[in-house]
């Protein structure tokens, strides 16, 4: 298999980082639609964030794309 190259490697990065934010903004808004306060609607958006991006990394990892 061919190594990735820099820019592979960025966009790898860059996706899972959308993802993560994707994700926070879903459980943001979802949480404060079943009326939690703002402050655990944001450790909901951060724990949904670094899950989702930590994932997504792990999985572009395993596929050789970093």
């Amino acid at each position: 298999m061919p190594t990735p190259t820099t820019a592979t490697k960025v966009m790898a990065i860059a996706i899972a980082l959308e993802s993560g934010l994707i994700a926070a903004l879903i459980a943001f808004m979802v949480s404060r639609h079943y009326d939690a306060n703002t402050l655990t609607a944001l450790s909901y958006a951060g724990g949904s964030f670094i899950t989702v991006s930590a994932l997504v990394r792990t999985i572009a990892k395993e596929i050789g794309l970093l």
